[in-house]
């Protein structure tokens, strides 16, 4: 998954990730129930380190967004 990191920005590149896949959720590219990207694929597509995904997965999930199943994936949360 491709996505603009600015290293040099104000937001640290966790909230840009963050940021961005609220977009893409919030404009139904991601649909209700979708699984997300793979860690390893966000990895491949912005060279953040793995530690830094979670923690955009983790602002996500913290506000209702997505849900993290262990062992499977981020899906995007069902609404209603």
């Amino acid at each position: 998954m491709r996505v603009q990191i600015d290293h040099g920005g104000a937001d640290f590149p966790y909230v840009q990730l963050a940021d961005r896949l609220r977009e893409r959720i919030s404009s139904g590219e991601f649909g209700p129930g979708e699984k997300l990207p793979t860690i390893d694929e966000i990895v491949a597509g912005t060279g953040l380190s793995p530690m830094t995904i979670r923690r955009a997965y983790r602002v996500l999930a913290d506000e209702g967004l997505v849900r993290v199943v262990k062992g499977r994936g981020t899906f995007v949360a069902r609404r209603g």
